[in-house]
């Protein structure tokens, strides 16, 4: 498996906490909290591991309270690409941060609609 596009679009085969916590490497998961934490926000090695946030099980503690994660589970759907609200305000930020979750839904709409 190559790709596990969330709600939002990114793929979790690409990010550092799945990464870790699939590894079940508690060094990954504590580097993870060490780099994703700032002089605003700071998050503990347990906050960190993630099973995805499709997953019923772990999950990063930010995605709890994530509108995006919150709105597509409201609504039903396994990710953006299926809302008639796409691209709405919630995934601008997603997108400037990481070009390629808009790539991935894209990619579905795409795949979708015919």
């Amino acid at each position: 498996m190559d790709k596990i596009i969330v709600y939002c679009g990114i793929n979790c085969m690409e990010c550092p906490a799945y990464i870790a916590t699939q590894r079940d490497n508690r060094k990954e998961v504590e580097k993870v909290a060490k780099d994703w934490s700032n002089e605003t926000m700071s998050f503990t090695p347990e906050e960190i591991y993630c099973d995805g946030c499709n997953a019923d099980g772990r999950i990063f503690s930010w995605c709890e309270k994530c509108e995006i994660r919150n709105c597509c589970r409201a609504k039903g759907f396994m990710n953006c690409a299926y809302c008639d609200e796409y691209v709405c305000d919630k995934l601008k930020f997603t997108f400037e941060k990481t070009p390629s979750a808009k790539v991935n839904l894209e990619k579905i709409r795409k795949s979708i609609k015919k």
